[in-house]
């Protein structure tokens, strides 16, 4: 049976970077980016303080496997030492003791999110995203507007000029959205992320008998919804560990190890970032220089 030593003040609170979090009567609730993440207490295995750059207060889930590794549920990280020290001490506090020989709970499953009122989102196109609709549209208003000062000129040699040069620019856009997209993820997993096992759910093999296939992974976020995801791989594939951002499952997923993120990250920026800066001069060097010489 589950006891007290303290009971919790229910005015307890941690203001930290970019959200907030309240002790309660029977629950931790987390407050960041849009999110609210409701953690029952029984839901915790622990509290702890983490020394980065700065003070973070981490809490961890309960697990049902004896010898798992711990799911850390969110971060706040605060420039005061002592409100981080004080709040991780009244969380520990308010958990309640168990016995030994007391059924262990999968805490993760306890775990809500609430989300803000959003705006309903638009129903997907036949063939393409409405994101990528809007990449077409502006693409194609860019190939036009580069090859008005040539037509305008009588140019021919301009107009190859910018006709060659153009699809290097889309994939210098593609380039660069990824690598925005890797960087956000990486922040946000990196800020907010919950651990996970995704599960081998399903196996497509490929007409080439050297291509391994396509593995499906699922997983079940805090809000009981489940997502899946492709990856290569042999139909013997075992489960992944991941993270994901509970506020955008389907956007930001990633290894669970930080270091294979942070590699991820700097492998995107290298290659990313000298051809953001190559597209970009050729975008200025052709409409301040190209067209007026």
């Amino acid at each position: 049976m589950a006891v007290r030593d303290v009971e919790p003040a229910p005015k307890t609170m941690l203001r930290g970077r970019g959200g907030t979090a309240h002790l309660r009567r029977e629950s931790v609730v987390l407050d960041r980016a849009g999110i609210r993440l409701v953690i029952p207490l029984e839901a915790i295995e622990s509290a702890h303080v983490t020394l980065d750059r700065r003070p973070t207060a981490a809490i961890s889930l309960n697990s049902t496997a004896t010898s798992a590794e711990r799911t850390t549920v969110c971060t706040i990280s605060s420039r005061n030492t002592e409100e981080v020290g004080a709040f991780v001490n009244a969380v520990n506090a308010a958990l309640p003791q168990r016995d030994g020989a007391e059924r262990r709970v999968d805490g993760a499953a306890l775990v809500k999110a609430q989300e803000r009122p959003l705006t309903p989102k638009r129903e997907r196109l036949p063939i393409m995203s409405p994101a990528e609709a809007r990449a077409c549209a502006g693409f194609a208003c860019l190939f036009t507007l580069g090859l008005l000062p040539p037509a305008l000129a009588g140019d021919g040699h301009l107009a190859r000029l910018w006709t060659g040069g153009f699809p290097a620019v889309v994939m210098g856009c593609v380039i660069a959205h990824g690598t925005w997209r890797a960087t956000v993820t990486w922040w946000l997993l990196h800020r907010y992320g919950v651990t996970t096992d995704a599960r081998n759910a399903s196996h497509y093999p490929r007409s080439d008998v050297n291509h391994p296939g396509t593995v499906v992974y699922a997983f079940t976020d805090t809000s009981g919804t489940s997502h899946t995801f492709e990856h290569t791989g042999p139909a013997s594939a075992p489960d992944k560990r991941i993270a994901y951002d509970p506020a955008r499952p389907d956007f930001a997923r990633g290894p669970a190890q930080p270091w294979a993120r942070t590699l991820i990250l700097l492998l995107r920026l290298l290659l990313g970032v000298p051809v953001t800066l190559a597209m970009a001069a050729f975008l200025v060097w052709y409409f301040t220089t190209a067209v007026h010489a």
